[in-house]
């Protein structure tokens, strides 16, 4: 399984300038401060768009790491600590075969809040437009290290501003900007806390204090083969913990697909499954939730959600209480449903779960809501057919507005070819901002995507639509 790739043909390269000390934080690196489990600069480099990644700074203890695992290269300015023009033009040196027209993007190392969507869209813009495309923060104020510019164009604007004797030393980056002409720059709204920079210890405590844990969706396709399933999570779970996940969310009926003898592999195969989460969990340090089956008293099986954790904690089991009897299918002859909501608190963010067809019921998403969620996983195994495509992103949108939390949703990936009547998903999955937003979302095929929850995302949704707050009981008719 290979993670997503958040690349755009616009993007030739990342200057990430990564300065080392800052007085005002004691003499810390701040591009080494952690936030939520990964250091500044490692944030920045993994929402960068796939290309080349140079770090204009100190390598430091984590230089090799970082390097080998997000393909980035260190450089130092000469001489060090002379200033950001002086860095970013060492970081521009690199690409000196690089076209005019390319598009490169110039990012700081303390913004630990970027967004992977984000950025593919400043050098997108960037790119259409020839023009340097920013961030602008929600106070209105230009983020310089938040941008993309064309190549040709930078090279032009730190030449313009070089010292007469040569050397860009002591020289700020508002210098730079200042040779742009009103109609060469344009700019594009910051989301939640990403135009945020770690300038300052109270900047610092509240990145800190929004910084959610990251969730990974892994898109898996379902074997008919008990065996090949688990080796396949397996997989996906290393991946995940690999690329920094805190929690992973597999699909519904990952232990069988539906079409299959739902109550043979509860009654076979649930409780090894279940162990097998829970060791995947410990041997990790992730939470891992995905979709299975347990047996019920009346021959039946509840279709069930577990949710294990290191050490055991989280250790839940959702029941999905709206069944699939529609559309031809008759989900509640197999499945018996469930009757009790589910929240559970990881790294300060709080997560609701419903599955699938819940999703057409927006008073669950608002209750699960009310009870403090922030972030609702869905695991699914969508039924393909006419208009369900747009049926599943629009219920997304739907119910994350409907509850202003973020809705992250893990379908199945379809067996190529596949044209059997029972539901065996469409892949699909997606992040859905706490607006109706999509921020991030997988084709039909395997994949694994990544996203960091941006808790100041919810509170400033909630504080503009407070619909959770407008909420009354309606009379009885």
């Amino acid at each position: 399984m290979s993670s997503q790739l958040h690349e755009t043909s616009a993007t030739v390269a990342a200057i990430i300038l990564a300065g080392g000390a800052s007085s005002r934080l004691g003499g810390t690196d701040k591009t080494r401060l952690p936030i939520a489990g990964a250091s500044a600069l490692e944030r920045v480099l993994r929402a960068a768009p796939v290309g080349r990644r140079i770090v204009v700074g100190p390598s430091g203890e984590d230089g090799d790491v970082l390097a080998a695992r997000h393909g980035a290269r260190f450089v130092l300015e000469d001489p060090p600590r002379s200033g950001p023009l002086a860095a970013l033009e060492r970081g521009v040196a690199e690409f000196s075969e690089g076209p005019d027209e390319a598009t490169v993007l110039v990012l700081g190392g303390d913004m630990p809040m970027l967004r992977p969507e984000t950025l593919a869209a400043l050098a997108a813009a960037s790119a259409e437009s020839s023009r340097v495309t920013a961030l602008e923060a929600e106070d209105g104020h230009l983020q310089f290290l938040g941008a993309a510019w064309p190549l040709g164009r930078l090279r032009a604007a730190l030449a313009a501003v070089e010292h007469p004797g040569g050397g860009w030393a002591d020289l700020s980056l508002r210098r730079l900007y200042a040779q742009l002409a009103d109609h060469e720059l344009v700019t594009l709204p910051a989301t939640g806390a990403e135009g945020a920079d770690i300038d300052t210890p109270d900047a610092l405590a509240q990145v800190r204090r929004v910084a959610g844990p990251r969730i990974a969706l892994a898109q898996i396709e379902v074997s008919e083969e008990l065996a090949a399933t688990l080796d396949t999570v397996r997989t996906a779970v290393a991946e995940a913990a690999e690329e920094g996940a805190h929690l992973v969310l597999l699909p519904e009926a990952t232990l069988t697909p539906f079409g299959t003898d739902l109550r043979a592999a509860a009654v076979a195969h649930h409780e090894d499954f279940a162990q097998l989460v829970q060791e995947l969990a410990e041997d990790h340090g992730v939470v891992v939730v995905a979709g299975s089956f347990t047996p019920t008293d009346d021959g039946r099986v509840h279709n069930t959600v577990i949710v294990r954790g290191p050490n055991w904690d989280p250790h839940l089991d959702y029941r999905k209480i709206h069944l699939f009897d529609a559309f031809g299918a008759d989900e509640s002859r197999t499945v018996a449903p469930g009757d009790e909501l589910i929240t559970f608190d990881l790294a300060g963010t709080r997560f609701g779960v419903a599955t699938c067809y819940d999703v057409r019921f927006p008073e669950q998403f608002t209750a699960l809501a009310r009870h403090g969620a922030q972030a609702i996983l869905l695991p699914l195994a969508w039924k393909d057919g006419p208009g369900k495509r747009e049926q599943l992103q629009l219920l997304l949108r739907a119910r994350a507005l409907d509850s202003t939390t973020v809705v992250l949703a893990t379908d199945q990936s379809p067996p190529p070819g596949y044209s059997g009547g029972a539901a065996r998903g469409i892949g699909r999955s997606a992040v859905v901002g706490p607006l109706g937003r999509i921020r991030q979302e997988l084709g039909r095929e395997p994949g694994l995507l990544l996203v960091d929850l941006d808790l100041e995302e919810v509170e400033a949704a909630r504080a503009a639509l407070p619909v959770l707050r407008h909420h009354v009981e309606l009379p009885r008719l």
